[in-house]
């Protein structure tokens, strides 16, 4: 991490337009927070928050918003890079998220004190330096899928595993092991913390590859969350990791992406066999034929 203050944007948006200005700036910003806006002139709306480690570019930020804009059928709105305050922003930004419950999956912080819920799987999630709270449309349509599982399968990968989340609900709900990679070193070593944090270290496996570089085996399940052109690149390497009658749920992706997406596993013989859209982002599983 950089030691420097870091810089941010902010913007007032409508829900729908929130999946095009985040696709529009995720692979440049270091983080980017949605937070709905519950009162005032703006209540219903969205504060839309990307974060920069160091000054970017404004006139690249420029274009990527005015076509986000247009994508999104609105106006261009203003905006102003700012250099923000001396704090720490990374713990900052993951204190302001509420608990979320997906499912059979309840994810909270530590800064929550309420009383945990007994009927549901509980994970102590503090993202802060990695993607991964349970608060993204992705994630949330990863543990749906997950949820929407017949059976348990017993070999089990995370590509691109971020915080950890979705290595961690699978291995907390069936207590079976879970591989789980990234090519940050950073994630890495959150999803370490979190996996201890959770008891969890004896079921769990985090190792840092660039994809499926350092990977091995093959596997019945494997995630995927991360971009659309990633998994594009890394579809063929996905199937050969992927054993015979295995699932692969990817996410990561626009609903205007998802065509892209599935072509790229349909030219390789998987199919689609569910689809979980959630806001503008989607999910799909998809099934290597058995032997």
């Amino acid at each position: 991490m950089t030691e420097t203050t870091p810089f941010e944007i902010k913007l007032i948006l409508p829900s729908r337009a929130l999946p095009f200005f985040e696709s529009a700036l995720e692979e440049i910003a270091g983080a980017i927070l949605t937070t709905q806006i519950e009162k005032g002139v703006h209540k219903g709306k969205w504060e839309f928050q990307a974060i920069f480690e160091q000054k970017p570019d404004r006139p690249l930020i420029k274009e990527r918003l005015v076509a986000a804009a247009a994508q999104s059928r609105m106006k261009m709105p203003l905006f102003r890079i700012r250099q923000m305050p001396d704090i720490n922003w990374l713990k900052a930004s993951y204190q302001g998220f509420p608990p979320i419950s997906v499912g059979q999956y309840y994810i909270y912080g530590s800064h929550i004190k309420d009383p945990l819920p007994t009927d549901k799987i509980c994970l102590k999630i503090d993202a802060a330096t990695a993607f991964g709270t349970g608060e993204h449309q992705t994630t949330h349509g990863c543990l749906t899928a997950l949820c929407d599982l017949e059976k348990a399968p017993d070999r089990v990968l995370d590509v691109g595993c971020g915080s950890g989340i979705l290595a961690m609900a699978f291995a907390k709900s069936t207590g079976k092991p879970v591989d789980a990679v990234d090519i940050d070193p950073e994630s890495v070593r959150v999803a370490i913390e979190n996996v201890k944090e959770n008891g969890l270290e004896n079921l769990i496996t985090v190792w840092q590859s660039d994809g499926f570089d350092k990977v091995h085996r093959q596997y019945d399940l494997i995630f995927c969350n991360i971009l659309a052109k990633p998994l594009i690149r890394l579809a063929p390497e996905l199937k050969v990791h992927l054993a015979p009658g295995g699932c692969a749920i990817l996410s990561g992706f626009l609903a205007h992406q998802e065509h892209w997406v599935t072509q790229a596993y349909k030219k390789l013989g998987l199919c689609v066999i569910r689809r979980y859209p959630v806001k503008g982002w989607c999910t799909v599983v998809v099934q290597k034929d058995p032997l």
